[in-house]
């Protein structure tokens, strides 16, 4: 009966969300991203539509990049922002910007941070730049795929990760972490994911430009070079 549960449930949470359009909007466009973009790009982007679509409500979500992809193809979201993409029939990726990924560890760690790691899973190129960078590292016990359990291992457990500087720069400006001098920084592409054929095409359109432009001044102001920006273009899907 699963398979017909999860029709039902997926049926359920469509028709949820239609009725839940407000009164006086025309649509209902639905976003998920991760949290720690929400300064640079989720809350300017939301100005962003205001200001030009003031007639589309706009629903904001957060979820895992899985689960979001099969929402994303089952209509349940009309937009997703993730570091991992994965192939799904139907659904366009493109490179929205490339994060620099830098090295820190908890301020109050005295020891090597070597001794207290957690190797994040950025994909497999990642590995192999990471493995080629510490070739004579052993394997860390603990490892992971989400940014925030990185974020919340480092911080309860005055550990060491490899993570986006735009989720620890203020951290770091704050003194609750730093940097590790002379570390290799990655750059690790952030992509855009949206259905193919959408059903308010004009919407979505004007959502995904501002969503672009949004990405170009962060990129810009953070200071990527046009290798940087070839960088993020060779890894689009």
């Amino acid at each position: 009966f699963l398979p017909h549960a999860s029709s039902i449930t997926r049926t359920w949470e469509q028709s949820r969300q239609d009725i839940a359009v407000p009164d006086g909007y025309e649509t209902l466009l639905r976003l998920t991203a991760p949290a720690y973009l929400w300064d640079r790009i989720t809350s300017p982007w939301v100005e962003w539509m205001r200001a030009r679509r003031p007639n589309v409500a706009l629903r904001l979500e957060g979820s895992f990049p899985d689960s979001a992809i099969d929402q994303l193809a089952e209509g349940l979201l009309d937009i997703c922002i993730l570091y991992l993409p994965r192939p799904h029939p139907g659904i366009v990726y493109e490179t929205l910007a490339v994060d620099q990924v830098v090295l820190v560890q908890h301020a109050a760690q005295t020891k090597p941070w070597t001794e207290n790691y957690i190797l994040m899973d950025w994909g497999l190129e990642f590995r192999i730049e990471h493995d080629r960078a510490f070739a004579g590292m052993v394997k860390p016990a603990i490892s992971a795929g989400l940014v925030f359990i990185g974020l919340q291992h480092v911080q309860s457990q005055q550990a060491a990760a490899y993570l986006p500087l735009s989720a620890v720069s203020g951290h770091i400006e704050r003194g609750e972490m730093r940097r590790i001098d002379n570390a290799p920084v990655f750059q690790r592409p952030i992509y855009l994911a949206y259905p193919s054929n959408p059903v308010s095409s004009d919407v979505l359109d004007v959502a995904l430009t501002g969503l672009r432009t949004l990405a170009r001044d962060w990129a810009e102001g953070q200071g990527f070079s046009e290798g940087d920006r070839a960088l993020s273009m060779a890894g689009q899907i």
